[in-house]
């Protein structure tokens, strides 16, 4: 699990008061590890000690994942290249899953408790994902609806559910018990090292703030469907030139359902948050200008910069509470993977040619 520092850094830079703990990088709470009790029968992907990975437990947790990178490669790569993409995604993904197999059998070998205060606080996040249907609230009844036919759809019992989640808080509890615990807070000493050593990396960042309305079409739209909507963004462009509200243009013709209400109002854009050919044409935009009409994946836009801010160099104790977090996760991470490997290095693992 290897991150990108310099940008990893920032995010931690950028989001107060977060909880740093290792449980949050795991893929067990989610709904997809049902298969788990699948009575199908099926082929095994792989062998670890006694356990194994199904098929069909495999495809279940690859499924979405493969195809949000199709979503987002397919028009840029050849169907080779995609191929190979999707073949090292599958071979991490199984990595994965194997280590989480590893952790579980731990976590059982070493009689790890979990409270029934843990299990409902586990329900009841896990719940909170129901409570919202098309970024709008629904009421309790609805989401229960709702969580009960994700049940359904996932051919899981509650008991079976639960039982899910409850290997899911052992093996939290195991890892914050044999990596995280076990992890020394920095020194202060150690802290303004790590922060001479990179200040390039803890500058403010640019800042925009930027507004824009988009036309979308399917990234494999035909050339009349591109045609159609080039002529929408150019009617759009002509309101502009003659002088009409930005925003009140926005509000009825954008079709990013997420700013279109705020009058094409994206809020405050940092440098590094877009995709490279929206950033291109907000950095080169003067402020209070319009932009010409260009495209990037999502469709046809038009930007307007209200303002930009230039980087800043941050003091040491501007970061310090940041950056000892940011030191803390990165010894946790490393501990965590000296963990795994240790686990692999004494567990039985077999692997059959069945994820390619």
């Amino acid at each position: 699990m290897k991150i990108n520092k310099a940008k990893h850094l920032l995010n931690i830079l950028t989001q107060s008061g977060r909880n740093v703990n290792l449980a949050g990088i795991f893929l067990l709470v989610l709904l997809s590890y049902a298969t788990l009790y699948s009575e199908v029968i099926n082929k095994t992907v792989a062998r670890i000690n006694d356990d194994v990975i199904l098929l069909s437990e495999f495809d279940k947790v690859a499924e979405p994942f493969i195809e949000q990178m199709k979503t987002v490669y397919s028009r840029n790569m050849s169907p080779d290249e995609l191929n190979g993409k999707i073949s090292e995604l599958k071979k991490k993904l199984l990595d994965r899953m194997i280590d989480q197999k590893l952790l579980l059998q731990e976590a059982k070998k070493k009689k790890i408790k979990v409270s029934k205060k843990e299990l409902d606080k586990g329900m009841v996040t896990i719940k909170e994902r129901f409570k919202t249907k098309d970024g709008k609230p629904v009421s309790e009844k609805e989401a229960e609806t709702e969580f009960n036919a994700e049940l359904k759809k996932q051919n899981l019992t509650l008991t079976k559910f639960n039982e899910q989640l409850k290997e899911e808080i052992m093996v939290n509890n195991l890892i914050d018990m044999d990596v995280v615990a076990k992890v020394a807070q920095p020194t202060e000493k150690d802290i303004r090292k790590y922060y001479e050593d990179n200040k390039d990396k803890l500058v403010e960042p640019e800042k925009y703030l930027v507004s824009h309305i988009l036309i979308r079409f399917d990234p494999n739209a035909s050339i009349k469907e591109k045609s159609q909507a080039m002529k929408k963004i150019k009617d759009v462009e002509s309101k502009l030139k003659k002088g009409e509200d930005f925003a009140k243009v926005a509000q009825q013709y954008s079709e990013d359902p997420g700013s279109a209400r705020q009058g094409g109002d994206l809020g405050e854009v940092e440098k590094g948050m877009m995709v490279k050919k929206f950033e291109d044409v907000m950095i080169n935009t003067p402020v209070n200008k319009i932009s010409s009409i260009f495209e990037t994946e999502f469709g046809y836009h038009i930007l307007k910069v209200t303002s930009k801010k230039p980087k800043k160099e941050r003091t040491f104790e501007e970061v310090k509470e940041y950056l000892t977090k940011y030191m803390m996760l990165e010894k946790q991470q490393e501990q965590y993977e000296t963990y795994i490997k240790n686990l692999r290095a004494n567990a039985t693992i077999s692997y059959t040619d069945d994820i390619k």
